[in-house]
């Protein structure tokens, strides 16, 4: 039952001391630093925001395909939501909570990162409103308040609340925990969206705010006219403005995933082994508010020094800086749970044949089994290595391509010594929570 809250494989199946990966990564990043320094003389990610046509929005292939889109997640949605009511109790034989933990939680983050907002296609609560406005010139009509088109505040509470069941809850996996959340999240989304339209949905879906920010960093995009397009992967990022709450918002999810890690720690095992029940879930939610806070102290901290080195504001070098932390929250993402996809997705795929547990095989698929051999657990532990890595140095990049365009190279360079100090730390304690004993 714990697979679905956590990624699957060893720790500890490198053929090098996790010290020394942890310490590898973080030399990677420093070097990093000192190369984008030597060779990256003006914001380049700028210039490339916006660039070759892929699919015009008026092209056949373009609605056929976000059509078919938008169906699809309708669906989707709709059987998962009827699966965890209704199909059966066993967490590894039910199609929904294979859907929420893993394949929303896990491959949209991946399938953003790479081919854009796929999720704003897939989006069942744009497909409700949008089918609403298209039949009611009233709602059509409706103006969105200032105070909901202009935060992402509540986004966070959204995020945070399936963060909790997913990380804090004691009984994360039962289906029925999922029918509520999935049912009372469904209704608040729905409601707000038939109201205001997709501009609830980026204020308030925490899936909606999170995979949008993810898709900054995607090399394919739509851009406002609906046409796709291929930029340079990070560009999105210098397109994109930070809104209020945005920044506790990735603060939020990074502490979520760091808490992740931790929990697989011996010490944080001997801390909770003897609590079960909602004993465990205090623990637990004691636990992942301190690691939210320690990870948002870190930022804080680094941006007050960098905006002691440039004489501004606390609050507009955080608001131009946030965004740095994107890649950071993708490279976690995949580092912890992309094994999950990998090889527990497989079984939520043969369970669309049965998605009630009636007994069907409506897609010849009931009989599959998970292929556990396809990873080993040393490609496992690699690729989180990897990942981390990455993910700390082209936010090193994103920060810098930053700092060049709004300072003078003297200033861009000692302004990022901070931002470098916390992505090295970031990437050593990341590994060693990920790969350590």
């Amino acid at each position: 039952m714990t697979l679905f809250a956590h990624g699957i494989g060893g720790r500890t199946d490198l053929p090098l001391p996790s010290w020394q990966v942890a310490w590898a990564a973080g030399f990677a990043v420093a070097s990093a630093f000192i190369i984008v320094n030597m060779y990256w003389e003006r914001s380049r990610l700028s210039e490339t925001a916006s660039h070759r046509l892929l699919i015009s929005s008026s092209g056949k292939v373009s609605r056929i395909g976000s059509a078919t889109l938008r169906g699809t997640g309708l669906v989707v949605w709709g059987v998962a939501l009827v699966s965890t009511w209704s199909g059966s109790r066993q967490p590894s034989e039910n199609l929904g909570v294979g859907l929420l933990l893993i394949w929303l939680w896990v491959g949209i983050p991946i399938a953003s990162s790479l081919f854009g907002d796929v999720w704003l296609e897939l989006n069942p609560f744009r497909t409700i409103a949008d089918a609403a406005r298209t039949v009611s010139a009233r709602a059509q009509a409706r103006v969105v308040p200032s105070v909901i088109a202009d935060t992402s505040w509540p986004a966070v509470v959204a995020i945070s609340v399936y963060l909790w069941l997913e990380l804090a809850y004691h009984d994360t996996t039962n289906p029925r925990s999922i029918a509520v959340f999935l049912t009372v999240y469904s209704a608040v989304m729905t409601m707000g969206a038939l109201r205001w339209g997709m501009a609830w949905l980026r204020s308030a879906d925490g899936f909606t705010v999170l995979f949008g920010l993810l898709a900054t960093i995607a090399p394919v995009y739509r851009d406002e006219s609906g046409d796709v397009r291929l930029r340079m992967p990070l560009s999105g990022l210098r397109a994109t403005t930070a809104r209020p709450g945005l920044i506790p918002f990735v603060v939020v999810v990074l502490g979520s995933t760091t808490f992740d890690g931790f929990t697989r720690t011996e010490v944080w095992t001997e801390l909770t082994s003897s609590r079960s029940g909602w004993s465990e879930t205090f623990a637990n939610s004691v636990g992942l508010t301190l690691v939210v806070i320690a990870v948002g102290s870190i930022y804080l901290v680094t941006i007050a020094l960098m905006a002691r080195s440039t004489g501004e504001r606390v609050a507009d070098v955080s608001t131009r800086f946030c965004l740095t932390l994107v890649p950071i929250v993708l490279a976690y993402s995949i580092a912890h749970y992309f094994s999950l996809l990998i090889l527990e997705g497989q079984r939520t795929l043969a369970h669309f044949s049965d998605p009630f547990d009636r007994g069907w095989d409506l897609f010849g698929t009931a009989d599959w089994t998970i292929h556990w051999t396809i990873v080993s657990p040393a490609t496992i532990s690699w690729v989180q290595a990897v990942a981390i890595a990455t993910g700390h140095v082209l936010a090193v990049v994103a920060a810098h391509d930053i700092a060049v365009a709004t300072y003078d190279r003297r200033l861009a360079k000692t302004s990022q010594y901070p931002m470098l100090a916390a992505m090295v730390a970031y990437t050593v304690i990341g590994l060693f929570l990920l790969l350590g004993d």
